[in-house]
């Protein structure tokens, strides 16, 4: 499903940046620049404005200048081997191709966009979810955020408090399918997948044919032309019965995969606290794994008591590791 799926959501916007001249220590700069600098100076890791909440899974910011130049565009060189075997003016324009004096039309954004994309713990794809979290995220960290989006076209006159901000955010927002995290890490289990149930499929099909049957033969059609259009009736029930099918099947694929087991962020952070440290464990332990007798079982089973008794496996707000954390 766009923007929402296996319980996470997929925030992805595009916010135009002023193109005006602005000041920068006493001095006039463009906004483009003076993003780049306040970009490059925000804090990483724990201390990352991201880090203030438990949804974040990812997030990043990103200054586009303009679309990528992919080169000249070709002409078929099929066609241009042909030669005199073509109008001319059919092949003028695959030789204005070959030409590298002669220019080619190219796109350009008409200003820099701020791309800003996050994946956070939803769920749902629903837009109180984002505007919950856009405004959780200008509670937290609204200075960070100003020095940001202040250099984007109409940041200054729109947003004042958290509401205000999810709605601009949800101006700039584009519907993806692309998201930079899955931990299905062995596929989406068969019994998890949407299911076709092929008796509402029938029916679905045999009641749109027939009611469209029904409408063109004994409504639509003049009664001198219904042994003529007896065919056509037909074949427009048929065809009516099998796009309400497509269309059926098209809605179905848009359901989002469930989410995978222990995937929010609370569940994920704990993962790793616990993953880092029973790797400690081990190790300290290997030796006395090794032994045979009931005293250094009892020792080891002893040891691994503490471990538990301390890390709390099933307690996700007990130790943890912190979000923004780079490491195992």
């Amino acid at each position: 499903m766009p923007t929402f799926d296996s319980g996470a959501y997929f925030l992805t916007t595009l916010i135009p940046i002023r193109t005006d001249t602005i000041g920068d220590d006493g001095a006039g700069t463009s906004p483009i620049h003076a993003l780049r600098k306040t970009l490059s100076l925000l804090p990483r890791g724990e201390r990352s404005l991201f880090a203030r909440n438990t949804r974040n899974h990812f997030a990043r910011f990103v200054i586009v200048d303009d679309v990528a130049y992919n080169g000249r565009e070709q002409p078929n060189t099929l066609l241009v081997s042909l030669g005199e075997l073509l109008p001319f003016e059919f092949l003028d324009k695959y030789r204005k191709q070959l030409d590298p004096v002669v220019a080619q039309p190219q796109d350009h954004l008409s200003n820099p966009f701020l791309f800003f994309s996050s994946d956070f713990d939803a769920d749902s794809g629903d837009d109180s979810q984002r505007d919950s979290y856009l405004r959780k995220l200008w509670e937290t960290s609204q200075e960070e955020l100003k020095s940001i989006f202040q250099y984007c076209v109409g940041f200054e006159s729109r947003v004042t408090d958290g509401a205000s901000f999810a709605r601009y955010i949800a101006d700039c927002q584009l519907e993806t399918t692309m998201p930079f995290h899955d931990y299905w890490l062995d596929g989406v289990p068969v019994d998890k997948l949407p299911s076709l149930s092929l008796q509402k499929t029938g029916a679905l099909f045999a009641g749109v044919a027939f009611v469209v049957f029904a409408l063109l033969y004994w409504w639509l059609f003049p009664d001198f032309l219904r042994g003529l259009w007896l065919l056509l009736a037909l074949l427009g029930g048929l065809a009516a019965g099998g796009a309400a099918v497509f269309y059926y099947v098209l809605e179905l694929g848009k359901k989002p995969f469930p989410a995978a087991p222990n995937s929010t962020l609370p569940e994920v952070l704990k993962s790793l606290h616990l993953r880092r440290a029973f790797t400690r464990f081990a190790i300290d332990n290997q030796f006395a794994s090794v032994g045979k007798d009931a005293a250094s079982a009892q020792g080891l089973y002893d040891t691994f008591k503490l471990f538990v008794d301390a890390n709390k496996p099933k307690d996700i707000d007990g130790p943890t590791q912190k979000p923004g954390a780079i490491g195992i």
